[in-house]
């Protein structure tokens, strides 16, 4: 599936460059991998997910290990909160704002709601216009890799999210899925999502996939992660939720 699933976005990345790149240019057009779908959902070793992201942190303990500068995280904002600064994601940086405790809520940058408290009996509770607003800072096709305090705190947590669910493969049942957005039957119906509105969940035990090209709706909660995945400096996948639950609407 991994290998699907980034033929998918290079073919897209390809049409874009053919259809929109003047005549003689060698280069790109200025246009960031938003319409790709997400990396693969086929994870079969969550402890580091994929083998570049075990590398990769790997590389980041080895540092530490070395005695080498590591960058300390940014300081909260006078009255501000701190959680999330100190998240390590790997190819990013953590950039604060601010967050404010109000009414048992979290109020991030004056725009984003969050409820919960982060754990597995009050999850954080947020929306896709959370998970979307990482579209304004990190986009490593610009050189732009900064992911802001809002979603940083969300690493590592327990979230629950609502949203249109697709499985990625066909048999009677699957431990995996796509979380997103829009709908999409995962193939041929929908809006396919984008690095920033999609989540791959690993649920902890397989639920019965049903029909095909069936398009579902479902409450999922899980252990979040921020892990960006980057092919040639686009952005193919962001986001990832281990050991889930779903409720699902049918």
């Amino acid at each position: 599936m991994k290998l699907f699933w980034s033929l998918l976005a290079l073919l897209i990345a390809a049409g874009a460059w053919i259809l929109l790149a003047p005549e003689g240019g060698d280069a790109p057009p200025a246009m960031d991998a938003v319409n790709t779908v997400g990396r693969s959902i086929d994870l079969p070793m969550r402890g580091g997910s994929t083998p570049a992201a075990r590398d990769g942190a790997k590389e980041a303990e080895a540092t530490v290990a070395t005695g080498a500068p590591v960058r300390e995280p940014e300081k909260a904002p006078e009255g501000g909160l701190s959680v999330g600064l100190d998240a390590r994601i790997e190819d990013a940086m953590v950039k604060a704002g601010m967050l404010k405790q109000e009414d048992g809520e979290i109020v991030a940058d004056g725009n984003f709601i969050i409820r919960g408290s982060g754990t597995k009996d009050a999850p954080y509770e947020v929306s896709w216009d959370l998970l979307q607003s990482s579209s304004n800072t990190y986009v490593p096709r610009l050189s732009e890799k900064i992911i802001p305090q809002r979603i940083a705190m969300l690493h590592g947590k327990w979230v629950t999210i609502a949203g249109y669910i697709a499985f990625p493969i066909v048999s009677t049942e699957s431990d995996e899925l796509l979380a997103m957005l829009n709908q999409w039957d995962g193939c041929c119906i929908g809006v396919p999502p984008s690095p920033y509105d999609a989540v791959e969940v690993k649920l902890a035990a397989p639920v019965e996939v049903g029909l095909k090209h069936q398009i579902r709706f479902a409450s999922i909660t899980g252990i979040f992660r921020v892990q960006p995945y980057v092919m040639e400096r686009w952005l193919v996948g962001l986001y990832l939720m281990d050991e889930a639950t779903l409720s699902q609407d049918m």
